[in-house]
Order: structure tokens, then C-alpha cells, then sequence
């Protein structure tokens, strides 16, 4: 585990649980694997960049605030 795929980790989880989103449903409009969604979130995997395109409009947030600290 790298250290900034934990801290991109935590921005995705800080802001779809913000969103009142569950994994299961941001895996779901993101068109993406929830195994996926949860090694992201958890610092195990990096999102390739078409994957953080597609979290990105579920989560409707600016890149500054999903790449916050990193």
C-alpha cells in the first residue's frame, strides 16, 4: 500500500459517504467492480485514470477536493 493511494482512498470515501452513497451504488454509477471500489477505498489499489473520471461524475466534485493532500 502506497501512501497516496490511502490518502485518495480516504478523499473518495470522505466524499461519497458525504454524498450518502454506498460502495455498492457509486460501484453501480460508476460502472465499476465493488471489489474495485473497496481496494481503492481501502489504499490496496490506485483507480486508473478512467476509473477516477467515472467516480469523479458520481461524486460531482472538483479535482482539488478528490486530490486533496496528495
Amino acid at each position: 500500500m502506497l501512501p497516496h493511494y490511502q490518502i485518495l482512498g480516504n478523499n473518495i470515501r470522505r466524499l461519497r459517504v458525504g454524498m450518502k452513497l454506498t460502495q455498492e451504488r457509486l460501484a453501480e454509477d460508476a460502472d465499476l467492480a465493488l471489489r474495485y471500489i473497496q481496494e481503492i477505498e481501502a489504499g490496496e489499489k490506485g483507480p486508473s485514470l478512467a476509473a477516477l473520471l467515472r467516480i469523479r461524475k458520481v461524486l460531482r466534485c472538483r479535482w482539488d477536493n478528490l486530490l486533496a493532500k496528495l
